[in-house]
């Protein structure tokens, strides 16, 4: 029989490899499904909705195929409960359900498996996949554009105001970034306040620092709040793996 010591200690082990200054990684094995998408956002009552404990998509379809995270075929469907007559996900956009993460190293795989021009919007030189940031709404965050139809990789912040749905961008940073699609390509970006005067961001892709940019509040307020994480895809059809998400100090 376990002892009440030891039995309060299993708890508190568990309790901290639960909590928030471990990795976030998100589930993606199993069996080919769909993980959830914006029908389940939008009708948050529904009995027949697809939900998920890690994600919240806003628009479009997250699915599991083969063990990776994938936004199937996107198109300009509105998804019903199971997204079987369409995915929607010509408009991606999805954040972690958890909002603590402040400093953070996140860690991801993506392939580009292609770019559509018939879509809910048409084509534009962003189209591509990018990553959140401190979301504290659409229209407040940090924004990391990994693969642009324009082959550059940029790092922007969004503030409410504007006509940009809600928010108006400035950018912070940018380099050339040619887009390898159908190759797996692996990331790490982070980002960390230095009190309150300067938020660095920086991507890698193994040992090559891609690129760097600070935010010093020239260009509007910084974004000093905890916040989601998250994926945004625009015309593109992709998948990722290996999505972590590491507390930094």
């Amino acid at each position: 029989m376990i002892s009440r010591r030891a039995f309060v200690g299993v708890v508190l082990a568990v309790a901290a490899c639960s909590g928030p200054d471990h990795e976030f990684v998100p589930a993606l094995s199993g069996r080919d499904r769909l993980v959830t998408n914006e029908y389940a956002h939008w009708n948050p009552h529904a009995a027949d909705a697809v939900r998920s404990s890690d994600w919240d998509v806003t628009s479009g379809s997250l699915f599991v195929r083969d063990g990776f995270g994938w936004s199937g075929v996107p198109d300009a469907a509105t998804p019903n409960a199971t997204s079987s007559a369409g995915t929607g996900s010509s408009v991606f956009r999805m954040t972690t359900r958890r909002h603590d993460f402040l400093n953070v190293a996140v860690r991801l795989q993506i392939r580009d498996l292609r770019l559509i021009g018939d879509g809910r919007f048409p084509p534009a030189a962003t189209d591509g996949i990018h990553l959140f940031l401190r979301w504290q709404s659409p229209a407040q965050l940090y924004i990391v554009s990994l693969n642009r139809r324009d082959g550059t990789l940029v790092i922007k912040k969004k503030l409410r105001g504007g006509t940009e749905n809600g928010g108006t961008y400035a950018t912070l940073g940018q380099t050339s970034y040619p887009v390898r699609y159908g190759v797996w390509q692996p990331f790490e970006v982070q980002i960390i306040s230095s009190g309150s005067s300067l938020v660095t961001i920086i991507v890698r892709q193994g040992d090559r620092e891609l690129v760097r940019a600070v935010d010093d509040g020239g260009s509007g307020l910084m974004i000093l709040q905890p916040g989601s994480v998250g994926i945004r895809g625009d015309n593109c059809e992709f998948e990722f793996r290996d999505f972590s998400v590491r507390q930094l100090a």
